[in-house]
């Protein structure tokens, strides 16, 4: 990659972030970042039956006491509920309420099915691409711990 095609691509990360940025309005209280561990919960409970805290925060790459926070703000929000694991009581387990389900099908489920409609052009080998590009970004920024 040349100086100026990291130019372009920088530009473009500049570009996703405004996109994200101007999604649909949520509701009173949410950031992108709760629908984000939402999302994730949502996810790992369909494919693993159960979903412990350190699931999402390895998921979303984020640290466990950012993950913690989130999860406390989206339950006094409601949003999903916390329980100890029957086998292992230092493990925490979460579950989507009915409130936090609904955040997931609005904002996640069909608003994504509704815009993959409108990009039925993109193919799966140029996203799977696109995210390995946008990772090993992140892999090479420069300043990240242990540089």
């Amino acid at each position: 990659m040349t100086a100026q095609e990291l130019k372009q691509l920088l530009d473009a990360c500049a570009l996703a972030g405004r996109i994200v940025a101007r999604l649909p309005e949520l509701p009173k209280g949410m950031r992108p970042s709760h629908i984000h561990v939402l999302d994730a919960v949502y996810e790992i409970c369909r494919s693993q039956g159960e979903c412990r805290v350190s699931d999402v925060s390895a998921r979303l790459n984020v640290t466990t006491p950012g993950i913690t926070r989130l999860i406390g703000e989206l339950e006094a929000a409601g949003m999903l509920e916390k329980r100890e694991s029957s086998q292992d009581r230092r493990v925490t387990l979460l579950r989507l309420t009915a409130g936090g389900m609904e955040c997931v099908d609005t904002y996640v489920i069909q608003l994504h099915s509704r815009w993959a409609k409108k990009l039925q052009d993109v193919s799966g080998g140029q996203v799977r691409e696109a995210v390995q590009v946008i990772k090993r970004l992140w892999e090479t920024m420069p300043g990240k711990r242990g540089e």
